[in-house]
């Protein structure tokens, strides 16, 4: 099993939280009764009205060959000549709650067969693609959505919807069927591969696709508790497939080096769209020379506040933080990678996410 130490700063943050919630909560004495009670299915020759039809063709039954029938009423033998499968009532699918305002809550896809509880609402890492200055790399935003979903399959069925604007991605809406934590991998089961429509320089676009889904299933188990040290196991129908584009999936999946696939500059918070309050706070990760973290806040595309903050470690990805204070209104934050060549090397990477100050 993975540790909290697994995780990236961000999604260490949000697992925390999660026990935290967890350890308020105290079932009351007759919960598991209860429980029961809202969830048992009463099969269909149970019913009081099927019983009692039962019985009259019964007595009818009777009297027209003059035999006498017993009819027993008792639970443990209702009818005792039963011979084919009681039919069952299907669940209700529980509809899609409408997103409230602000930008929070990202209603999550229709519920399908593989939901498997109740419509709940839950923050999910989800990866994306971004042109990030220097070429697509992958990209994360912690959504809220609502899911009946287990956590890793509710992330993956997100991965095509980013929220942010700047973000795109390489997988199209249906295509996720389940997901599986298993013993030696997760197993991603998919209705059908990506149609890859464009390429992406390096790393190459089936490479981000692949990556997209083993980096957002990994980060969801190890936000929920679960091993996210595992490879992804991509299957089709359930059935194993050879590759995409240039990719193998004849073997489990695991997650590329950061440093070569992720953007090196993330914002978390604020999120895209937020509403929030002065001052605001500014948290991301970065894995940038010498820790430094150079940020602009823009309105209206002029720039009204600028300065640099400074990540726990350089070189890798680490957290990093500052605040500003905003009068109310609609804002950019932009953190643009420092350049420490002068225009030599690759172009600077950079992020971006707009919000309101109330």
């Amino acid at each position: 099993m993975n540790t909290p130490d697994d995780l990236t700063p961000e999604e260490r943050r949000l697992h925390d939280a999660l026990h935290r919630a967890a350890e308020q909560v105290e079932p009351g004495p007759d919960g598991l009764a209860r429980i029961r009670r809202r969830t048992a299915v009463v099969p269909l020759w149970r019913r009081p009205v099927v019983l009692g039809l039962a019985g009259a063709t019964a007595l009818a039954v009777a009297v027209l060959i003059g035999g006498v029938v017993a009819l027993n009423g008792s639970d443990d033998d209702p009818i005792a000549t039963t011979t084919s499968t009681p039919s069952r009532t299907p669940a209700e699918t529980p509809s899609t709650p409408p997103s409230p305002s602000g930008g929070e809550t990202t209603p999550g896809p229709d519920p399908t067969p593989s939901a498997t509880g109740p419509v709940e609402t839950i923050t999910v890492p989800v990866y994306f693609v971004a042109d990030s200055g220097a070429g697509s790399r992958l990209a994360r935003e912690f959504q809220t959505i609502e899911s009946a979903d287990p956590p890793v399959l509710a992330a993956l069925r997100q991965v095509a919807s980013p929220t942010d604007p700047d973000y795109t991605s390489l997988w199209q809406s249906g295509l996720i069927r389940s997901a599986e934590v298993g013993d030696d991998a997760i197993t991603v089961d998919l209705t059908a591969l990506p149609e890859i429509t464009r390429d992406s320089g390096e790393p190459s676009a089936a490479e981000l696709a692949v990556q997209q889904v083993v980096y957002t299933a990994t980060a969801a188990a190890a936000t929920f508790d679960l091993d996210g040290s595992l490879p992804v196991r991509i299957t089709v129908e359930g059935e194993a497939v050879d590759a995409l584009g240039e990719v193998p999936l004849t073997e489990p999946v695991p997650r590329a080096e950061p440093l070569d696939v992720r953007q090196v500059m993330q914002l978390n918070e604020p999120t895209e769209g937020a509403t929030v309050t002065s001052p605001v706070t500014v948290r991301g990760e970065a894995a940038t020379f010498e820790a430094n973290v150079p940020w602009e806040i823009r309105r209206d595309g002029e720039v009204v506040d600028e300065g640099a903050a400074t990540a726990t470690e350089c070189c890798t990805f680490a957290e990093f933080e500052f605040q500003v204070d905003l009068e109310p209104g609609t804002y950019e934050v932009v953190i643009t990678e420092d350049d420490p060549s002068g225009g030599e090397g690759r172009p600077p990477m950079s992020d971006s996410r707009t919000f309101t100050v109330e």
